[in-house]
């Protein structure tokens, strides 16, 4: 039998081997807005196969208080820096700080009114989520302050004599200076970039596992700053390595708004397929929901590991619920938190069906033959429950082909029995096996069921103003 959870993992195994392509060391993780595509990232590295092998840290610049005269680049270096401190996984007892570097100057005396300016601009959700939750913040930061000051003068002074006696090596350095230190440039190198990296190596030293830096929601920013980020991180560090040292690097935007925003801001007949290459290393990630329906279509079709009398309404139901996954109607999230076994999902509808309808009453009105639209209604219940409200079914029941409800009417009576179910809304109907016209429908009742005349009228029918009383009766209906 499969889970839920089985389906996610199905679905955790095609992003491993992708992870796993030869130098892949620069990922686009691209997928609609709204699919989940964090949701599934954070689940992924928070599985007990993979957090063994991964040590990953979340940014999300969406919530940067920045500015277009800012630079978006050192708010992401301090978010870094933020989240590994909140780790608590460095040991800065024992951590080797790079000695004979100019750049001890900057720490001794700007570096902890840069943290705390910057730390004010990283947007409520950082610091809301974890700086009140977090001693190791404070704890971390107060052994890096402390680990800095003690920092040789007498190394520092070797250093800087070495540079004054040798006239080659201080041309050298001069032009490293002016592009490292410079902010803006693709190859910035500063006190914060060098700090970070010695950090992100201690933690691989120390955990014996790949850095990933996850960057998301990288298309809801402004579009200077997606491209300002696309061109730090598309330039190495060193030969082959990412920015900071990351083993590596993940974009999370849909590749698709990228492309929209760069032929917007760039004009449309510049190549974007040329730009945005140079940053992933092999191919980006697509991901959509569409692998979940296959692994659901699987499921639901292996008759030799499930022996079910499918009739029409459960091949509706599971038809439904197969297009609620393909068009992110339930997400990889509900899924996690659902069994959407076979199994499972046709217990719970056998379960409604067998309920006992002799007492129900819509909206104070006893419903006398409401036993005939038991196996309907519990479509109706389950997938109401699925995806969260009947406003959503409605909006799913929209999204669907109107020659596949032809076809299920002609299979089982599906939308005859359904619209039976809407008349219950409509006081002046006198009974309710009369025949009339219906929604532009014909429909007519037989002694244990209803009929449309025309089956492929529903292609034509309105469908808004059904589901509409529909729902108010299914919303509406009390089972004493």
């Amino acid at each position: 039998m499969i889970m839920a959870k089985e389906y996610i993992e199905k679905v955790f195994t095609k992003f491993e081997d992708h992870l796993n392509l030869a130098n892949n060391n620069r990922i686009i993780f691209s997928g609609k807005f709204g699919i989940g595509k964090s949701y599934f990232l954070n689940e992924f590295f928070k599985d007990e196969k993979y957090k063994t092998e991964y040590f990953p840290i979340f940014i999300d610049p969406v919530n940067y208080s920045v500015s277009n005269n800012q630079d978006i680049f050192e708010l992401i270096k301090f978010d870094i820096l933020f989240q590994i401190l909140n780790k608590d996984i460095v040991d800065f007892d024992n951590f080797d700080f790079p000695t004979g570097n100019l750049v001890y100057q900057y720490f001794s005396n700007k570096f902890l009114n840069d943290f705390i300016s910057n730390t004010d601009l990283l947007g409520e959700t950082v610091i809301d989520e974890q700086l009140p939750k977090s001693y190791s913040i404070l704890k971390n930061l107060g052994k890096l302050i402390s680990k800095i000051s003690e920092v040789s003068k007498r190394d520092f002074n070797k250093f800087k004599k070495e540079i004054e006696v040798n006239p080659d090596l201080k041309i050298i350095k001069n032009f490293f200076d002016k592009e490292e230190t410079k902010i803006g440039s693709v190859y910035e190198n500063n006190a914060v970039t060098q700090l970070i990296y010695q950090l992100i190596k201690s933690i691989e030293a120390k955990t014996e596992k790949k850095t990933v830096l996850i960057i998301d929601d990288l298309d809801r920013i402004d579009p200077e700053h997606i491209f300002r980020i696309l061109n730090i991180f598309s330039a190495h560090d060193r030969e082959n390595e990412n920015k900071f040292g990351f083993e590596k690097i993940v974009l999370v935007c849909d590749i698709k708004n990228i492309e929209s925003i760069y032929h917007h801001f760039y004009g449309i007949n510049t190549d974007f397929f040329g730009y945005i290459n140079k940053f992933y290393s092999v191919e980006p990630y697509h991901y959509s929901n569409e692998d979940y329906f296959l692994i659901f279509e699987k499921d639901f079709n292996s008759e030799n590991k499930f022996h079910f009398n499918e009739n029409a309404k459960k091949k509706f139901l599971k038809y439904i619920i197969g297009e609620a996954i393909r068009y992110n109607y339930i997400t990889a999230r509900t899924l996690f938190n659902n069994d959407f076994s076979k199994q499972n999902i046709f217990k719970k509808y056998d379960n409604y069906i067998r309920m006992y309808y002799d007492r129900t009453y819509f909206k104070g009105k006893h419903i006398t033959f409401f036993n005939i639209y038991r196996e309907y209604y519990a479509i109706l219940l389950i997938l109401t429950h699925l995806l969260g409200n009947s406003k959503k079914v409605q909006e799913l029941f929209m999204s669907l082909e109107r020659e596949s409800l032809v076809y299920y009417e002609r299979e089982g009576n599906i939308i005859a029995n359904l619209l039976g179910l809407a008349k219950l809304y409509k006081p002046t109907e006198n009974s309710l096996h009369a025949a009339s016209n219906f929604y532009g429908l014909t429909l007519r009742s037989t002694q244990t069921n209803f009929l449309v005349e025309n089956p492929q009228s529903i292609s034509s029918f309105d469908l808004t103003s059904f589901l509409k009383d529909l729902f108010e009766v299914i919303d509406n209906i009390i089972v004493l």
